[in-house]
């Protein structure tokens, strides 16, 4: 199937689409248009990139970057989980006053861990699942086609229904969400620990924790929040995942990695990606994760799920 390009700026439904640059000045000359554009409509304009191109775009625009709510995607996005809670706020915003949207938002550059780029190609999959049928907006990704992998480019026809307009004819390949949460992950890297947990042993999930956060030198405020996720993740399987878990551990660098495995099914692909309410007495664990650790990976199908969590010392 060829690209189907977005030509109205009037919409009446999410539009999601891709766009693909080459190189800084590739991207300045393709995305100015579509803020100008938003602002002229008096459309809402969020702009999520790493610093530098926000940098360059508010130079670029002048005194019209005002304008634009501009947010770094390297601080936002590390962990893709915490991506959708941003864009659902933001258009929570313009629905109240009646308000069009443009977002452009670039959770995939180059320099991404494999794990992260699935992880990213489950978001751009997910943000479907998020906001189709909701309040008519626009969301623009970019793709730098000169520092990604051409698979990975690839697979940007897979999780958007289009491309941006004014580019040559790609591939779509679209494929309707929930993403595949039954794709297996990659097995512990180097030797790893491994505990089996029933009823109420958490001290045990701890302490597995605390040594794997020591092996790669995690200050305390960070090895709190990891412990405080796999505790989190732990009396959820306990709960919910048949009363028993296994928890693993191991190191990956300079990062933590911790993941617990349990026999239960997690039935909501967005479960973890929506801000709890603040009257909701439960099913905040999946979200507290995500906001503690750098990359969560899920995956849950029949035979169980498994949460694995990623966390470094930044300083």
């Amino acid at each position: 199937m060829t690209a189907v390009a977005t030509t109205s700026a009037s919409l009446d439904r999410f539009v999601h689409e891709a766009l693909l640059y080459a190189g800084p000045a590739t991207f300045l000359a393709s995305v100015l248009p579509l803020i100008d554009d938003a602002v002229a409509a008096e459309q809402a304009v969020m702009v999520a990139v790493d610093a530098r191109k926000i940098s360059q775009l508010q130079g670029a625009l002048g005194t019209r970057s005002g304008a634009v709510r501009f947010v770094d995607m390297h601080a936002l996005g590390t962990n893709p989980g915490r991506i959708i809670p941003a864009w659902i706020d933001f258009i929570a915003e313009q629905a109240e006053v009646g308000r069009g949207a443009l977002g452009i938002g670039e959770p995939v550059w180059p320099g991404r861990s494999p794990a992260e780029l699935v992880e990213c190609e489950r978001h751009e999959a997910l943000l479907n699942l998020a906001f189709d049928g909701g309040a008519p907006w626009r969301l623009v990704c970019p793709y730098d086609t000169v520092g990604l992998d051409p698979a990975v480019i690839a697979r940007s026809g897979c999780t958007h229904r289009s491309f941006a307009p004014g580019q040559a004819a790609h591939t779509i390949d679209f494929e309707e969400p929930p993403a595949d949460f039954e794709r297996p992950l990659t097995p512990p890297v180097g030797a790893f620990t491994e505990i089996r947990l029933v009823s109420d042993a958490l001290r045990q999930a701890r302490d597995v924790v605390t040594t794997a956060g020591h092996r790669v030198g995690l200050g305390r405020r960070t090895l709190g929040d990891l412990v405080l996720a796999v505790d989190e993740l732990v009396a959820n399987s306990l709960d919910h995942g048949g009363g028993r878990c296994v928890v693993r551990a191991w190191q990956d660098g300079t990062s933590a990695v911790c993941e617990v495995e349990d026999r239960g099914t997690i039935a909501d692909p967005l479960a973890g990606r929506r801000r709890p309410k603040p009257d909701q007495p439960r099913g905040r664990g999946l979200w507290l994760v995500h906001q503690l650790c750098d990359l969560v990976e899920l995956r849950t199908g029949p035979a169980g799920t498994i949460v694995r969590v990623h966390l470094a010392d930044h300083g």
